[in-house]
């Protein structure tokens, strides 16, 4: 069961948005409700919810201070709210969603399927994560725009981060691009595989690389070429000498 938590000032809001979940999801979820930030504090720290719908305006603790006031917050946030001109602030704290008030249903089931989305992309990636530690894992998941492509790991060369996303090298000049970061990828492959980030926007296989170069420049077996940062330069020496 996955646990949700309504916060607001009005019983009438969190009545109509209770109804909806469980008309639109008879079975599925645990709700909680919290009059006022203050009692959305209380009910935050004691509930912890998997999903928080949290409205905004609200007397002596709005929806923002409630987020303020728990650093560590552990879920998913749904903003409810009958303004609209919160919304680029509600995006700089990451919510999953922006629902206006009165919440169209369409809207609320459109929002729980991107945390579903959410949810099993994050157990894919921690049990790969458990079988990369335990040397089970032997390729590589990855979401690219024509879906998931498994990559042998022993074969990919070098990653590059582009913004958001990461460019695989694999021979042959082989590429895909995820849509993931490169941070992602350096937890997984970093975790038992010999990779290793050389530069913010490089994680190389080290099993590929020929020479280290004065200027500070990794030559690997497909003739590319890496930069390596001054403060990764020892990282790198040593992998080499290990």
């Amino acid at each position: 069961m996955i646990k949700a938590l309504i916060v607001d000032d009005e019983s009438r809001a969190i009545n109509l948005l209770r109804i909806s979940m469980e008309r639109s999801f008879p079975g599925e979820f645990v709700v909680e409700t919290a009059q006022g930030g203050e009692d959305g504090l209380r009910k935050l720290n004691n509930f912890k919810p998997d999903i928080l719908f949290l409205d905004i305006e609200m007397p002596r603790m709005n929806g923002f201070d409630l987020l303020a006031a728990s650093p560590h917050l552990d879920c998913r946030v749904i903003f409810t709210t009958a303004y609209d001109q919160y919304a680029i602030r509600a995006i700089r704290y990451n919510a999953l969603d922006y629902l206006l008030k009165p919440v169209d249903p369409a809207e609320l089931r459109e929002a729980i399927s991107r945390f579903h989305q959410e949810k099993n992309s994050r157990e894919v990636y921690t049990r790969q994560l458990e079988n990369f530690v335990s040397n089970k894992e032997k390729n590589l998941a990855i979401t690219t725009y024509d879906g998931v492509v498994f990559l042998e790991v022993e074969k990919i060369i070098r990653c590059e981060a582009d913004m958001n996303y990461t460019l695989f090298i694999l021979g042959e000049k082989k590429t895909f691009l995820s849509s993931k970061t490169l941070k992602e990828y350096e937890e997984l492959l970093s975790s038992h595989h010999r990779f290793l980030r050389v530069h913010r926007s490089h994680l190389v296989n080290m099993d590929y690389v020929l020479k280290l170069k004065n200027d500070g420049t990794l030559v690997l077996k497909d003739a590319s070429t890496v930069p390596v940062s001054r403060r990764r330069k020892d990282d790198v020496l040593r992998a080499l000498n290990s």
